[in-house]
């Protein structure tokens, strides 16, 4: 069993479920594009440190990140587009530290008034 080929799989599956890009992923994660494009193929392997940080990223087991085989990756499939994009903004927001998190916030808070005032004006 080629285990770099099972593991890459499953981080391209769950980058794309997530609608993210190699780019933006390895940003996150502070990982080269061109290595992470090697994972996901199955080409490289990685550390046990960057499978924990992605398997936390993706809010997944460890588990589930070396085991799941090709046979079982569509069983996620069928969440709707909302289900989707919720997935990706969480993952996203748990990789925030606690000062990105709180600058988050206050933006999302500035949004959130920003839109009410445009519908009060019909905007």
């Amino acid at each position: 069993m080629d285990y770099n080929k099972i593991i890459g799989a499953n981080i391209r599956y769950e980058r794309r479920l997530r609608n993210l890009t190699i780019e933006e992923l390895s940003e996150v994660l502070g990982i080269a594009p061109g290595f992470l494009g090697l994972i996901e193929r199955g080409q490289r392997g990685t550390s046990l440190k960057n499978l924990t940080r992605i398997a936390d990223f993706f809010s997944i087991t460890m588990d589930t990140l070396i085991t799941r085989t090709f046979d079982t990756l569509g069983q996620d499939d069928g969440k709707s587009p909302l289900e989707l994009k919720r997935l990706a903004a969480r993952s996203l927001v748990d990789s925030l530290n606690e000062y990105e998190l709180e600058y988050f916030i206050t933006c999302l808070k500035s949004f959130v008034k920003l839109k009410n005032i445009a519908n009060e004006y019909d905007f």
